[in-house]
């Protein structure tokens, strides 16, 4: 059985073109990983959003929010409702530190800001190997480009004639392996923005409900603080 063009070039690498062919692999392996699992998550994560917000949406007041958090499961919203609720509960009903109900409705607000903070670390986990795949695959392409050029001419030098046969296999080689760059960059950073965009709209959405939560506590407590 005859090997096709590309087979036959693949078998008959020389050493530092399959070394640079298999960091290549290992790169595209990991990129994969991670685009698969972000993009998981991220899809369980609008899922949860969705669910929960159905369930807010019937809750008038803060108060009612505890059973809302109470019959939903996820992070998300419903992980900044349950930093507010949490923030809430550590208020002293006399408070020796005379912490009016303003500061305590700022205190609530922080408490959501700091849970949207957290979910943007947490979606944003592992994003930055994307852009370590999308610069550092066309420059290990280059390397076997560069490489191959110079096996070219060393095979030129020692065999004294430029004939194709003589050029032909460095060339080739060093034109695989920036196409096996390139195949990795693109794809690598082409999901970097699209995840990246992804959790920049989850973070915005995050932030419209935490100051959503937080306006709820500031109608409720403080209107009946000063009643």
């Amino acid at each position: 059985m005859t090997d096709t063009p590309l087979l036959h070039m693949i078998l008959h690498m020389a050493p530092e073109g399959y070394a640079i062919s298999i960091l290549l692999l290992l790169l595209s392996v990991v990129t994969l990983a991670i685009v698969l699992q972000k993009w998981t998550a991220l899809k369980q994560r609008r899922s949860a959003d969705d669910e929960f917000l159905q369930a807010f949406s019937k809750a008038k007041a803060f108060h009612e929010i505890p059973l809302v958090v109470s019959r939903t499961r996820g992070a998300g919203l419903r992980s900044i409702a349950e930093s507010a609720l949490i923030e809430e509960e550590h208020f002293p009903e006399d408070d020796p530190a005379g912490r009016t109900e303003a500061l305590r409705g700022d205190l609530v607000q922080e408490a959501c800001e700091r849970a949207v903070e957290e979910e943007r670390i947490d979606m944003e986990q592992r994003l930055s190997w994307l852009v370590v795949a999308a610069g550092t695959g066309p420059f290990l392409g280059l390397l076997g480009t560069v490489w191959g050029i110079m096996d070219a001419f060393f095979q030129i030098g020692q065999q004294a004639s430029a004939g194709l046969n003589v050029v032909a296999p460095g060339i080739a080689q060093a034109l695989f392996t920036t196409l096996a760059g390139l195949i990795v960059a693109i794809p690598a950073a082409a999901a970097h923005q699209f995840l990246s965009g992804a959790a920049r709209k989850h973070e915005g959405e995050y932030l419209v409900f935490a100051s959503r939560v937080a306006s709820m506590y500031r109608r409720e407590f403080l209107s009946a603080g000063n009643r």
